[in-house]
């Protein structure tokens, strides 16, 4: 163990991160893989921005967002503009040694613990320019800690609200779960207040132990006027699983990467995604698979829905380094428009230093079929109807893999009152229930009501 944090103390150690992070956004390019050069966003905000912006705030929790503080029943952490608010831990989970808490308590009580999985398992700061700017403008975080062997389903929810009066969250979320464990971990951006320009920046980690299961969902569900970078990173070990589930809808400019890193043998990640991007949003997503174990099992499925004159990156890459025999890997970024000015690009690949592998990547932009809108309307729908119909079925393959029916139906009701038009009244989510019927409740699959999107495969073996 380094003896960094025996030395200086905790939060000394987040105090040189801060400067490492300040150091690598000034100094490095916004890219530095040759492959992406044409294809990335860059955000409006910079240090000097955060700086002037990012003072300490006394804002009560808005009216609408007060039954998050009455969850009582479940881990839950809320925290408004960077400022922790509320928390909660049912005893029963604590007696067992669950610990959900402040970055700053988790340095205080179990800094080893900490320092391992930020030099460890996080993005360092030197790794990419806009992971430098989280790190420099850090104000907030949340350690959640699974010991080995709990034979109980642990569900944690973690809520990131950010003022659009200049609000700055930059967070970090450390992710352990022990060896046989099972976690779930639902975290929510949301704005509230009126304002020109917020920032939200966020690192998550989840370490997964020896046969875990982690499942984490995160939903941006911000105002146009936030710019949003989120950066995730999974280490799976031997025989666990984990699963990134993420609904992409908010902020003027969102920039999301995603590294499964499949560390140990028979580990098995799945990274599924939806965005719907609107207006002038800028929407720029990036999903790693980085196989390192024997039998290893790496999906990616990313999908969105183009509007207006947004634009939408989606880029990935499917790396088997040289030891990761009997891989099986997928990447896939599936695009539709539905305005000849909104724009779209996907940008796979493949990087193979092993044999005995199967790496599979497809990748395809198209505008929406006007004969399936056609055909609804001869069968009674308006034009309108029959749009919304086909956007939302684009989604669906992606949507019923989710094995949690809280998820599922949380993205159908965010992306539902996306669609919706500005001063026209948002749909509930009991009526969306009570109007909407999943395939498997008639007894078909999804690709059987929607059909298949045309994909161009690549396969070595």
């Amino acid at each position: 163990m380094s003896k960094e944090v025996d030395k200086s103390g905790p939060t000394m150690l987040i105090d040189r991160l801060r400067l490492r992070g300040l150091n690598t956004f000034k100094t490095m390019d916004y890219v530095t893989n040759p492959l992406y050069v044409k294809h990335y966003e860059k955000l409006s905000v910079d240090d000097e921005w955060i700086r002037s912006k990012g003072v300490p705030r006394h804002d009560s929790v808005p009216e609408r967002f007060t039954p998050f503080l009455e969850k009582l029943e479940e881990p839950i952490a809320v925290h408004l503009t960077g400022k922790l608010v509320a928390a909660n831990l049912p005893e029963s989970l604590a007696e067992k040694g669950v610990v959900v808490e402040s970055l700053w308590e988790a340095l205080r009580r179990r800094p080893e613990l900490v320092e391992k999985m930020l030099m460890d398992y996080c993005f360092r700061p030197e790794e990419d320019k806009i992971v430098g700017l989280i790190y420099g403008a850090m104000n907030s975080g949340v350690l959640v800690y699974v010991p080995d062997g709990l034979d109980v389903d642990v569900k944690v929810r973690l809520i990131w609200l950010t003022s659009e009066d200049g609000g700055v969250t930059s967070a970090v979320t450390l992710i352990y779960a022990g060896r046989d464990s099972r976690v779930s971990v639902l975290e929510e951006h949301h704005s509230y207040d009126s304002g020109e320009k917020s920032f939200v920046g966020h690192l998550i980690t989840v370490l997964c132990g020896e046969n875990s299961s982690v499942k984490h969902a995160l939903f941006n569900n911000l105002s146009q006027n936030a710019e949003l970078a989120v950066y995730r990173r999974s280490y799976t070990m031997d025989y666990a699983s984990q699963a990134w589930i993420g609904a992409d809808l908010g902020g003027g400019v969102s920039k999301s990467h995603i590294d499964n890193i499949l560390a140990g043998n028979g580990a098995r990640s799945d990274t599924l995604e939806v965005t719907m991007a609107s207006g002038s949003q800028r929407i720029d997503v990036t999903a790693n698979l980085i196989h390192k174990g024997v039998g290893t099992t790496g999906r990616v499925l990313v999908k969105g829905l183009g509007l207006d004159s947004s634009r939408m990156i989606f880029k990935g890459i499917i790396k088997i380094e040289q030891s990761a025999k009997n891989t099986s890997a997928y990447l896939a970024e599936h695009a539709m428009l539905l305005s000849p000015n909104a724009r779209a690009d996907a940008v796979p690949g493949l990087e193979i230093e092993s044999d005995n592998v199967k790496a599979t990547h497809s990748a395809s932009v198209s505008q929406i079929d006007q004969e399936q809108i056609w055909y609804l309307m001869t069968r009674g729908l308006s034009r309108d109807e029959a749009l919304r119909l086909v956007a939302m079925g684009f989604f669906e393959p992606v949507i019923s893999q989710i094995d949690v029916a809280e998820v599922r139906w949380s993205i159908r009701h965010m992306l539902e009152n996306k669609w919706r038009k500005p001063g026209e009244k948002p749909i509930d989510l009991e009526t969306l229930m009570d109007i909407y019927v999943e395939p498997e409740d008639v007894g078909k699959k999804v690709e059987d009501i929607f059909g298949t999107h045309y994909k161009y495969l690549y396969g070595r073996g």
